[in-house]
C-alpha cells in the first residue's frame, strides 16, 4: 500500500469484487474455491476483500470454476503494483 493511504489499492479491490460476484452468480462457496485453488479460506477471503493482491492461480481458477470464459483471468494485469498507475488519477473513494 501507498505510504499514508489506508485502503488497498483499487485495482486490488476491484478484482476482489469481481471474485466475489462471479462466485456468488455461480453459486461457488469460497471454501470450495479455496480448496481448489489450493489456499486456507483466510487467504481467499483476503483476496476476495482486496486486502491482499489476487494472485494468478486464484484467478484462473475462479475463473474456470465460475465459468466466467476468461472474464476474471484477464484481470490479471491490474493488480500489479503500478499497473494501472494514473489510471485513477483524481478519483477518490468516500
Amino acid at each position: 500500500m501507498a505510504e499514508g493511504n489506508s485502503q488497498p489499492p483499487i485495482a486490488w479491490r476491484y478484482c476482489g469484487s469481481q471474485i466475489k460476484h462471479w462466485r456468488a452468480e455461480a453459486g461457488v462457496r469460497r471454501e470450495d474455491l479455496a480448496k481448489e485453488a489450493n489456499y486456507n479460506y483466510e487467504y481467499v477471503k483476503s483476496m476476495a476483500n482486496g486486502r491482499r493482491r489476487p494472485t494468478l492461480r486464484l484467478l484462473q481458477v475462479a475463473d474456470q470454476m465460475c465459468r466466467a470464459s476468461g472474464k476474471l483471468e484477464a484481470t490479471k494485469g491490474y493488480p500489479q503494483a503500478g499497473a494501472i498507475s494514473g489510471a485513477f488519477a483524481g478519483v477518490h473513494d468516500p
